[in-house]
């Protein structure tokens, strides 16, 4: 790949899978990585003389293509079997999306722009999205951060197929894109957007639901759920089942003191619908009563939730975010390198996970299994270079230790991901 990518243009003591091995396996750290470390590795490793000036030279344009090639190659690796979560068996992939960002030096941000004004000159988005059944990764991309959500799930809805469940967050909302899902005969799930307006259509007429006075009759009435059919959309009426829950005073006065705040900053004040809407969780979807009852809406959505984790795992073990002053393209070959390594492990992860839930009903903390890659870094480098035989063994070795070490804790008053699966 090396070769036909450009990268090695000649026979050299620093060749492909050399300089992978120097980016794969290293601390992760790389904000406290320099230059002369990876040259000192070389030459402990495989005694090539370079300099750390010689390393720089090496992180080019052609460096990122050749290692973003293989992180490519990676999420296209799939085994065809039946090993998966069988819950929600009226979809045939349940497709969770999200993003994260974080900031960058400076000197980057014309390849990264951020977010303009006051905020960080230069941030970084990465979008990720994933099959819950599966583990199959289905996006894993670097965007600029001003490339928004909302922009990302139009430019990809043509991935959505027929039969599939899409759980996203507000920021992926827009009204082409949902109907896409529909005619896409694929279901969705989100919450609703507070700027979006909603309408009945009791009669002939349509007409604008007020949420301050929806959430008077839930007080009121002693109810705490209610659901409707209604229509979104300015121009072109759009059809959805609204499933609209009266919060607790103190969760509505936590988003008001959020809101007021970010409001606050920007000079603007809250308006009465928008503080209704404060008290109220409200979903969208298209799927049938039959199949997903009112009751059940917010302990389905909650399933995207996982995905904060998966975030806080990349940063926290992974430590993606943590970025030096360095040029852009040895910054692209460490975090590339670094997501070929989470993907790598995302798959052991997901096979052993998916092995004792479907033995023992048990389902395993992707936080404390990442901890055991990262500390065994080393003992994984060796593995792979002795052969397929011994990387076998440390597989092994850890989902061993899976039934008794790696196990997701339920927490007090909280749902784990294990008990929402279960239910479902």
């Amino acid at each position: 790949m090396a070769r036909k990518l450009g990268f090695v243009e000649r026979e050299s003591k620093l060749n492909g899978w050399k300089f992978l091995d120097m980016l794969l396996f290293t601390h992760f750290n790389h904000k406290g990585l320099s230059l002369n470390e990876l040259a000192v590795q070389l030459k402990m490793r495989y005694n090539i003389d370079i300099t750390k000036q010689g390393v720089n030279y090496r992180f080019s344009e052609a460096a990122v293509v050749f290692i973003k090639c293989i992180l490519e190659k990676a999420l296209k690796i799939v085994i065809e079997d039946e090993t998966k979560l069988e819950f929600l068996k009226h979809f045939k992939r349940v497709k969770i999306k999200d993003s994260t960002a974080f900031q960058l030096p400076e000197d980057m941000a014309e390849k990264y722009p951020g977010s303009g004004g006051a905020g960080s000159k230069a941030m970084l988005r990465i979008q990720f999205e994933y099959d819950l059944k599966t583990g199959k990764i289905i996006d894993l991309s670097l965007h600029p951060f001003n490339a928004q959500d909302t922009a990302n799930a139009t430019e990809t809805i043509g991935s959505v197929d027929q039969g599939e469940l899409i759980l996203r967050d507000l920021g992926y909302i827009n009204l082409y894109s949902l109907k896409h899902i529909v005619k896409s005969n694929a279901a969705f799930l989100n919450r609703l957007q507070y700027s979006i307006v909603v309408y009945e259509k009791p009669e002939d007429e349509f007409i604008r639901i007020d949420f301050s006075k929806v959430e008077q009759y839930l007080k009121n009435t002693g109810q705490t759920r209610i659901e409707k059919k209604v229509y979104i959309g300015e121009k072109e009426k759009f059809e959805v089942r609204l499933i609209i829950e009266l919060l607790p005073d103190d969760k509505k006065q936590d988003r008001l003191r959020k809101a007021n705040k970010e409001a606050n900053k920007k000079g603007r004040k809250l308006g009465k619908e928008y503080k209704s809407r404060c008290g109220l969780n409200l979903f969208i979807t298209n799927i049938n009563q039959s199949i997903l009852k009112a009751g059940e809406v917010r302990r389905l959505y909650t399933l995207r939730w996982q995905v904060e984790l998966i975030f806080k795992v990349w940063k926290s073990i992974g430590e993606i975010d943590k970025v030096k002053k360095m040029k852009v393209e040895r910054f692209e070959s460490y975090l590339y390198a670094k997501l070929l390594w989470i993907v790598i492990n995302w798959k052991v992860f997901w096979e052993i996970n998916i092995f004792c839930y479907s033995r023992k009903g048990i389902l395993l903390s992707m936080y404390k299994m990442f901890k055991t890659f990262k500390n065994t870094l080393g003992e994984f480098r060796g593995a792979i270079i002795k052969g397929k035989k011994y990387l076998q063994e440390y597989i092994v070795d850890i989902a061993l230790m899976a039934e008794k070490h790696y196990i997701i804790e339920k927490k007090k008053n909280k749902l784990s991901s294990r008990d929402l699966i279960c239910d479902f």
